[in-house]
Formats: structure tokens, sequence, C-alpha cells
């Protein structure tokens, strides 16, 4: 388990503390110190780069694994010019640009696959925070850790500081969705039934019961197929998805598929699902950026509240139009029918 110890040095010399007396405590023994709010970093996920943004923080994003995937405009129009560094992505990161950018810390994760590159990178003398936002199983849990990126990166004053402070974004966008998702479950009259993912090789992968995926279709006012499953992915073959298949309104990430004919090709016998006959099929890959880079995994989960009135609006099409324009006019439209656009 790693341990972190954040270290603000002007809030300790206005208590007229010392840092070397502070630090004999049994508490800071292997743990490491970064000292806050930091400067530059090195970003290794598409979400990580989200959290920044929407503090306002992206000038301090030294590195990232792979620029083409980097949907911000401005972002990704530094990385082009070479003002951020691209310093790859598990087997192919290249400690020695790590090391030149000389960052105060390396974000990245670890799914326990080959793609991870937390070994390498803890031979660096250089902090390295893992993060894990991949596993919560609701968007407010996902959303919610833009508390750390606060802690790490907005000061309490001065040009360091964040124009608004993380815990105040989190209670704002936590109160929107709230009541989003309330006035959803009161103002609907039936929850139509969701079906989620594609057939890889003649199984189908889908997310469980207890996933991010499942908890927005339950708060966007659907009915998750297999809802009431309690793990967090699931596999099935295509007889046991045809079975239940039919009963199902809409479908929802039909892989990385972005059209009804890329769908067909890698499965026809889809064809005969009735959310795919209804031209019912929707898609998050709405918002992509100049390298192809798809926003759903950069920038939703910094926002929750615009996600969950996407998602809505594609279950519940009617009922987001018989609203206010605010509801129609959506900032973010990651979800999108492939049918239509």
């Amino acid at each position: 388990m790693q341990r972190f110890m954040l270290v603000d040095d002007s809030a300790l010399a206005e208590r007229g503390f010392d840092l070397a007396r502070v630090r004999r405590g049994a508490a800071w023994k292997g743990a490491t110190v970064l000292h806050v709010p930091l400067r530059r970093a090195v970003v290794l996920s598409s979400a990580q780069i989200g959290y920044m943004l929407r503090l306002g923080v992206g000038d301090r994003i030294a590195g990232v694994g792979d620029g083409r995937f980097v949907v911000d405009s401005a972002l990704y129009a530094r990385t082009q010019a070479g003002k951020v560094a691209q310093v790859g992505n598990g087997q192919g990161l290249v400690l020695e640009k790590v090391l030149a950018l000389k960052p105060d810390i390396v974000m990245t994760f670890a799914t326990g696959g080959g793609y991870d590159d937390f070994d390498r990178l803890q031979a660096l003398d250089i902090p390295m925070m893992l993060t894990s936002e991949w596993q919560e199983d609701s968007p407010l849990a996902k959303f919610e850790w833009i508390k750390l990126f606060g802690k790490l990166f907005c000061g309490r004053a001065g040009e360091l500081a964040c124009a608004v402070p993380a815990d105040l974004i989190f209670e704002q966008g936590k109160k929107q969705y709230d009541s989003l998702s309330s006035a959803i479950e009161a103002g609907v009259s039936a929850r139509p039934r969701v079906l989620v993912g594609m057939s890889y090789g003649g199984v189908w992968y889908a997310p469980g019961g207890r996933s991010f995926t499942a908890q927005l279709i339950r708060d966007a006012g659907g009915r998750y197929l297999w809802g009431a499953d309690t793990t967090r992915e699931l596999r099935f073959s295509l007889e046991e998805v045809f079975a239940v298949a039919d009963s199902a309104d809409v479908w929802i990430n039909p892989g990385a598929f972005a059209s009804p004919e890329e769908v067909l090709e890698a499965e026809p016998r889809v064809k005969d699902i009735r959310a795919f006959r209804d031209a019912r099929v929707f898609q998050n890959d709405g918002v992509k950026g100049a390298g192809g880079g798809n926003d759903f995994y950069e920038s939703a989960v910094a926002w929750p509240f615009e996600l969950l009135r996407n998602v809505t609006g594609s279950i519940h099409p009617d009922y987001v139009a018989g609203k206010s324009a605010d509801l129609e006019s959506q900032p973010y439209k990651w979800y999108r029918n492939i049918f239509k656009f």
C-alpha cells in the first residue's frame, strides 16, 4: 500500500513548524512526501487528464503517454508542438523521457495486466501515484476522485490556487446529479430495458450489476438486463444473450464499434436483436479529438451531471425533449445513436 504525506511549505512556515522536526513522527515512516501544490506532472491515463482540466490546472501537465489520444484541443496542440512530452505507455514507456521532465509526480494506473508500467516507474527516484478511479462502481464515486487532484494541485491562494475549489466542484456536481436522478425517478412512468456490451469471438462481454455502467443506467431511469447481478463483469454465450436480448428497448456500448455496418461485420447475428432492428443503439464516442481520442474516457469522469443528462436522453428521449432547453442543449454529447450520426 502506498502512503503519501502532503506538505504545504507555506502553511508550515505560517505556523512556525519545521518540516525536519515534523517528519520525526512514526506516521511519516515509509511515506512519500509531496510538496503541494504540485507544479509539474506526468499523467498516463485519460481520466487523470480530465480531472486536471476540470480544475483548470491542465497547464501543469508536463507529459502524457500518447498525445494522439488527448481530446482537449489546447492540450492536444501542446503535445503536437512538443510543449508537452509524449513519454509512452506500458512497455513503450521511455523512462529517460520521464526523468528529463523532472516532474513533481508521475500518475499512472494498474490493471494487473502486461500493459502496466508502474513496476518500471518505481525504479525512478520520482514520486509515483496509482489512481484506481476506473474501479469505482458509480459516476459520483468516480467524480469524487477530483478531491484528490484538488489536494495535489490547488494551492490555498495566489497563482497556484484553483478558480473553484475541488470540494465545491464535487458538492455542486453531486447536488445536480442527485437532483436530476430524483427527478427522473419521479418523472418517468416506465423504465426501458437496456442491453449493454458486445460479442467478441462468440463471447458476449458486459458489465456486471455492480458496475459504473449499471448504476448510470439506473440513475438515468433504465432497467439494466443484468441489474440484479452482484459482480463487476459478465461473460455470456451468444445463445444466452439472444434468449433475453429481445426484451431490451435500448442497446448501449456495443463494444468499440461506431456504425451499424461495423457491428454487423463483427457479429452478423445481432441484426435480430430488437434494439438493433429498432435503430436504438447508442455508442459513447460522440466527442472525439483531432487524433481520434474518445472524450468519454477523458471528460465524462469529471462531468457526471452532463453524462447523466446524455444517457437519459438516450434511454428516455421523450422525457428529455419535454423538459427545459437546458436538458436538450447539452455541452457534452458523448452518447450518440449509431444509426443517425
